[in-house]
């Protein structure tokens, strides 16, 4: 049976796409400053903003990947992740947040300028851009997932008709758009959930406990919890409960200390009180809807191993398949709508939260300091329209790259993900230590990039090599490797490095400085590949192994810890007040170099 949309599917999605369009328009009015159009005037209810920040975590990855991974694998890839981390976001709010009320800033990024200097602020800022962008893309990438599992869409129709869309009423409606659209949106998307759980229930033997059990049986429940191998630590194994822990702990640190997402909608809000009883909102709302998409998972296993569908080409579709050939007309209309409800919550928040981003690290710092509020409005705009431009160009790379690796849509953004090592250390290091300096994060920058290429080259070259084997075939970049992969470009960095201890006396000329950072680089490529040659030494037989997209080891933030404590304490102007242990101090801001004041 092949999915086909009836003119009703069109009529309602349609309908739900001019609904949103309309909010846009009516809240495109008055907004006269960037204040107003990016934070909605700083003056947002809590619970409005609780339930945008949970709407933003239900994006079309969620709803794609979490029913398609438990279709193919089971839960444990969200076990720890959707439970622990997300009720770690509580905590991490305190940790970092309060910081960015109390210097009343825009973005999380204008922290770091305090605690280090500006470029520090800009680099950080542009990785974040950059990181965050390539999630937009992913989010369009996943969208076309949904239409290629119910009607056999192709992938770049869905990727610039979502994309097009999305922008357009993020251009026209600022924060308050966004805000008041995804509470409207999580309306629809309970509804649409309630309605095709209860479905899903009548038509699978042995109704709700039926659909789980049987699931749980086969193999779809927490199956490597009981495996020996699901304990160690290895690039070749898919899954890894020590890996999956240390996700579920740095991933509410990264958002709490930096995506900009989250943490602009908090800063919409009154003052901190209200943006935390946000995340108390967002969190408690969303842990039900995770609880949901585990069970929708877990129930389309069960229907279609009750009813094969010889169509079924495609696992991450798997729940959309099931709603747009398993549902009467104008039903499929209706669910659609309800995730292009989640979908829009995403792509609105991100493209408005990445505007902020290029209007007040860039535009305002290196193009234009001295701009009305119609100016910047203007601006934020324009820059609305080309962050949504770069997510459907990314969407397109995204769907190039997983059909060349044969990747799922939770493993295709792996190989974009470069810069986003450095951005947790440099505001953890901040919020934590006195000692937190400039100089250690442009080194670990650095360094974190030579070891993230190392890993990218690895995990790209062992997977193609893996998929096009055959027996007799020599293992070649999928086997072991010479150690000389890894002795080169430590040799390299230690030789720039050592350039800098000898000539002391120019250690602070350009010259001297990009030395430094070159070394720091080399020592990071020399890391990633020193990893890939002992494991593939180790582990690799007769077989070959592709490195799993799960394999991370967090060797800079441990690097930089030990750094950390070598560094001298700075100036209490560059700390006092904006480190944990001095939270309830004033700022200090240095005026000249005789004088600070307070702020």
């Amino acid at each position: 049976m092949s999915g086909s949309m009836h003119w009703p599917d069109y009529a309602v999605m349609i309908i739900y796409m001019l609904i949103v369009l309309g909010i846009g328009f009516y809240f495109s009015r008055n907004e006269k400053n960037s204040e107003d159009y990016l934070l909605g005037g700083r003056n947002m209810p809590y619970m409005a903003i609780g339930l945008s920040c949970m709407m933003s975590l239900l994006s079309s990855i969620s709803i794609v990947v979490v029913p398609g991974e438990i279709f193919n694998n089971g839960i444990t890839l969200f076990s720890l992740s959707s439970t622990l981390g997300l009720f770690l976001a509580i905590p991490c709010f305190l940790l970092f947040i309060r910081f960015y009320f109390k210097l009343g800033s825009f973005t999380p990024y204008e922290y770091l300028e305090y605690r280090y200097n500006p470029a520090v602020r800009s680099i950080i800022a542009i990785s974040a851009l950059y990181t965050r962008t390539i999630y937009l893309g992913t989010v369009l990438f996943t969208t076309s997932k949904i239409f290629e599992g119910a009607y056999d869409w192709e992938a770049w129709k869905t990727i610039l008709l979502v994309g097009t869309i999305g922008t357009v009423y993020t251009i026209l409606g600022g924060m308050k758009a966004v805000v008041w659209s995804d509470v409207m949106q999580f309306v629809v998307l309970v509804g649409g959930f309630i309605v095709i759980v209860v479905i899903l229930c009548m038509k699978i033997d042995g109704g709700a406990w039926g659909a789980v059990t049987y699931a749980f049986e086969n193999g779809r429940g927490f199956p490597q919890y009981a495996s020996a191998d699901f304990y160690k630590i290895s690039p070749y194994i898919r899954l890894s409960f020590w890996l999956l822990l240390l996700g579920a702990i740095i991933g509410p640190l990264t958002n709490a200390c930096s995506d900009q997402i989250a943490i602009q909608r908090f800063l919409s809000t009154k003052n901190w009180k209200e943006g935390f009883k946000s995340q108390i909102v967002a969190t408690c709302s969303a842990f039900p809807f995770v609880l949901i998409l585990w069970f929708v998972g877990l129930a389309t296993f069960t229907f279609y191993s009750q009813n094969p569908d010889p169509g079924l080409k495609d696992s991450d579709g798997v729940f959309f398949r099931f709603i747009a050939t398993h549902l009467p007309t104008p039903m499929p209309g209706i669910f659609m709508a309800a995730m292009l409800a989640a979908i829009m919550s995403t792509l609105d928040s991100g493209i408005n939260s990445m505007a902020t981003v290029w209007l007040k690290e860039i535009h305002q710092k290196f193009i234009n300091k001295k701009m009305s509020g119609k100016q910047e409005v203007k601006i934020s705009r324009w820059a609305t329209l080309a962050v949504g431009i770069i997510a459907i160009g990314l969407g397109l790379l995204l769907d190039t790259s997983g059909k060349w690796l044969t990747q799922s849509a939770a493993e295709v953004g792996v190989l974009f993900y470069l810069f986003s090592a450095i951005i947790l250390p440099a505001f953890l290091f901040a919020v934590l230590s006195p000692r937190a300096n400039s100089m250690l994060i442009w080194l670990l920058m650095f360094y974190s990039i030579g070891d993230g290429v190392a890993g990218k080259i690895w995990y790209a070259l062992s997977r193609s090599t893996k998929q096009a084997w055959q027996v007799g075939d020599p293992l070649s970049w999928a086997g072991p490797i010479s150690y000389w992969y890894a002795i080169i470009p430590l040799l390299v960095g230690m030789i720039f490095i050592a350039s800098w201890f000898i000539f002391k006396s120019h250690r602070k000329s350009k010259i001297m400085i990009s030395s430094l950072m070159t070394g720091a680089l080399g020592l990071g490529v020399a890391q990633g590949m020193l990893i890939w040659v002992i494991f593939s030494d180790m582990l690799i037989g007769d077989e070959p192994q592709a490195r799993s997209f799960m394999f991370g080891l967090p060797l800079t933030l441990i690097v930089g810890f030990i750094a950390l404590r070598c560094c001298p304490k700075q100036p209490r102007e560059k700390y006092q007040g904006l480190t944990i242990g001095t939270i309830n101090e004033p700022i200090l801001i240095r005026k000249d170099s005789n004088e600070s004041v307070q702020i």
